[in-house]
């Protein structure tokens, strides 16, 4: 009950592997107004209070123009305490959660996901997500993007959830991820700093959101609140898929029944034995990941190139 773990199968084998501990409040893609506690030149970064047990670590490469302050200087080079003081309120997103002694990592740029689009503030350009390879899948979907009037003042992402949709499901993802950020504008005019602004969906959710597509054969859950969750989720997001929903009763543990626990303590595993009878050891330092690769029991090869 502590841990959600997510598991994508593509012909069987892990295709990705999703772990949250449900004990543990995430924070990361949440939304927060701040305030900037200090200004630091010597790293280029500044501490922002933004409600949370440490300051948020702010790099100055992460804050748009359009949040700096006009001290009324111009200069050749901008610096960052020429631009951001003391005090001052800044809208930021949480990029990575913290980590030992240090505060969360935080971006003046803001993203905001739906089901097929990702919406960006500060931006004035739309794309199709990189992790679309095929080109003409790319062309198809950038005809559909450069045929609808996109809202100004933002950028859009194509995801690869939105691959062959129609012109009227972007549109409508497009209206709603509009309605969240007025939402978000409404709340910064309403509520002091620093506040809480947006709250990122959980695993559970998340997951649906961004992995759901055509060929997505079933989603199944061993747990009966999760299965009514999705099932909830879907009949709002995607009406057909509500379908693919099942919910797992079998006696065996569902890792179990996919062979999925194997597999995970391969991924975890420090040595990895390949087919031809070589194997890789894996070794992780603070500063880098070491991979040796060792000839194993692979004596087939007539010399070592080919080895």
């Amino acid at each position: 009950a502590e841990v959600c773990r997510a598991v994508i199968l593509e012909d069987g084998r892990i295709n990705d592997y999703i772990v949250e501990n449900v004990s543990q409040e995430k924070i990361k893609g949440n939304i927060y107004l701040g305030v900037i506690n200090r200004v630091e030149p010597a790293i280029e970064a500044a501490f922002v209070d933004f409600g949370g047990n440490k300051y948020g670590f702010l790099p100055f490469k992460d804050v748009l123009k359009e949040s700096y302050v006009d001290t009324g200087e111009k200069k050749a080079r901008v610096r960052i305490q020429d631009v951001l003081v003391r005090g001052q309120e800044i809208l930021v997103q949480v990029a990575k959660e913290s980590r030992d002694a240090k505060g969360p990592s935080l971006t003046n740029s803001i993203s905001l996901p739906g089901r097929f689009l990702v919406l960006m503030s500060g931006s004035h350009a739309s794309a199709v997500s990189r992790k679309i390879e095929d080109e003409d899948e790319r062309k198809a979907m950038r005809k559909v993007l450069d045929s609808i009037n996109l809202p100004e003042g933002f950028g859009f992402i194509l995801r690869t959830a939105g691959m062959g949709k129609r012109k009227e499901e972007i549109k409508r993802d497009i209206a709603y991820l509009i309605r969240l950020w007025k939402m978000i504008e409404t709340r910064i005019k309403n509520v002091g700093s620093p506040c809480q602004l947006y709250n990122e969906s959980d695993l559970l959710v998340r997951t649906i959101r961004d992995v759901l597509r055509p060929n997505i054969g079933e989603i199944i859950v061993d747990s009966e609140s999760a299965y009514e969750r999705i099932a909830s989720f879907l009949k709002i997001a995607a009406p057909r898929s509500s379908r693919k929903v099942i919910l797992y009763r079998e006696p065996s543990p569902l890792f179990h029944a996919f062979d999925i626990e194997r597999q995970i303590e391969e991924v975890h595993s420090r040595e990895v034995d390949l087919p031809s009878g070589g194997r890789l050891v894996i070794d992780q330092t603070e500063a880098l990941v070491a991979i040796d690769v060792n000839s194993g029991k692979s004596r087939g090869a007539r010399n070592s190139e080919a080895n």
